[in-house]
């Protein structure tokens, strides 16, 4: 029974993704990007089939990257338990990332050129090189593809310290995932979708960072402490593979920048701790009993049943969610006019997604795009903060509509000057000019 372990983590994970995804399809967000066709493919399915299939599609593919994850640490010899280990690990990882992203599409992109990454021989190159191409496509990832690649490289010639056939086989991997990062770059590695899986825009001033620790005990801080305890204690290398050390703190330095990249360090670090504590208890290797069609059709039984019941059960269509966090209310009420406007939200996230709701209603600045110009920004803080020339910086950007907190600064110092009530939820009230209403 150890060998469906992994299936049943993995099913477990899809099961809370699902429970946990947010109602606003993030992947709405990102279809405008150049560099990517997963969001037209997102798109197209939820025009298809609906929400819920796009829903369960998300819940399936993290968990088919926690599958993935484990098979990885049972074909380096690693017993079953252990396997389940690193699928526990991962999945601790990835919770703290749950939602109706086009994330997961970049989870199983990365465990599957992982794994290809340990094998050797003409078909796992070019396999390797396939995977780099469709998650470069889908969701841009051949940046990261590269470093991942790069540190195989870097590895596999520090084991050998001569240039053998297992070196030349990453040096081509390593090529061509670096030409595929290159190709799908179409401004500065920092503008573009692609290196913004690495989330290296949390480096520049006044860019959205979601970091480890905000204060108080998060998934995302246990996560990152569970998989950093289990690596110091077992260590991350074993024979001497000194591939595993270096890919492992690169990716524990970029989650350590951001930790939207914590999936990425979980589902590659959990294998290579998993099977440096299954060294330390297990003294024969064992490979594996099974089959990985046999761990894909426990997975695939439990999966078709759980899209099966997502479908059945859940709406058919996206829908603007009506919580604490997002002013729906608001938004509704602007848009009912059917005008264009520009809107200016006191926080950002507030704005998340809502130009492709309603799509006369643009916000100044949508979190979920990540750097926006610097004038903008500019106009954010100073605007929220009633500092410097915040009025002529709103009449500059042709702000038109503020939605803050009823008590707030702007609230009180807008509605002295011609600006007017003109709805409110409770707790945030939506401005617009008096010659608007």
């Amino acid at each position: 029974m150890t060998r469906y372990f992994a299936p049943i983590v993995a099913f477990a994970v899809a099961t809370a993704f699902a429970a946990h995804a947010r109602l606003i399809p993030e992947y709405l967000v990102q279809a405008a990007d150049p560099n990517l066709l997963g969001g037209a493919v997102f798109h197209a399915a939820l025009t298809t089939f609906g929400y819920a299939f796009v829903l369960a599609l998300c819940a399936v593919l993290a968990g088919a990257a926690v599958l993935l994850c484990a098979w990885r640490t049972r074909l380096r010899g690693a017993p079953d338990l252990y396997a389940a280990l690193a699928a526990l690990l991962a999945a601790l990882c990835l919770t703290g990332q749950f939602g109706v992203s086009l994330a997961p599409i970049g989870w199983v992109c990365a465990a599957l050129f992982a794994l290809l990454l340990e094998r050797s021989g003409r078909v796992s190159v070019v396999l390797a090189l396939v995977v780099v191409f469709a998650w470069s496509l889908l969701q841009g990832g051949a940046t990261l593809a590269a470093i991942l690649a790069l540190s195989a490289l870097a590895g596999s010639w520090l084991d050998a310290r001569k240039i053998d056939d297992d070196v030349r086989e990453k040096a081509l991997i390593a090529s061509g995932s670096i030409v595929l990062g290159l190709l799908q770059l179409h401004a500065l590695p920092w503008h573009a979708y692609g290196a913004h899986a690495l989330y290296l825009d949390a480096l520049l001033a006044g860019a959205q960072r979601d970091r480890l620790w905000t204060g108080g005990i998060t998934v995302n801080a246990l996560a990152f402490a569970a998989v950093l305890i289990m690596a110091a204690w077992y260590g991350v290398r074993r024979k001497d593979r000194a591939a595993d050390a270096i890919a492992f703190f690169v990716l524990m330095l970029l989650a350590m920048l951001d930790a939207r990249n914590l999936p990425y360090f979980g589902l590659l670090a959990a294998p290579v701790i998993a099977d440096a504590a299954a060294s330390y208890y297990v003294g024969a290797r064992t490979m594996p009993s099974g089959s990985f069609f046999g761990y894909s059709a426990a997975f695939a039984a439990c999966a078709f049943a759980f899209i099966a019941t997502i479908i059945s059960t859940e709406p058919k269509v996206p829908m603007w969610p009506q919580t604490a966090s997002e002013p729906a209310k608001l938004f509704v009420s602007l848009a009912a006019d059917h005008h264009a406007h520009r809107v200016l939200c006191e926080k950002p996230r507030w704005c998340d997604g809502v130009a492709a709701i309603f799509h006369g209603v643009q916000p100044l600045l949508d979190d979920r795009a990540g750097i926006a110009n610097a004038g903008a920004r500019r106009t954010q803080d100073d605007a929220v903060a009633t500092q410097g020339k915040w009025r002529s910086e709103l009449a500059r950007e042709r702000i038109d509509a503020v939605i803050a907190k009823s008590d707030t600064n702007i609230v009180a110092l807008l509605t002295q000057t011609g600006w007017r009530l003109r709805a409110s939820d409770g707790t945030r009230v939506l401005l617009t000019p008096e010659a608007a209403q």
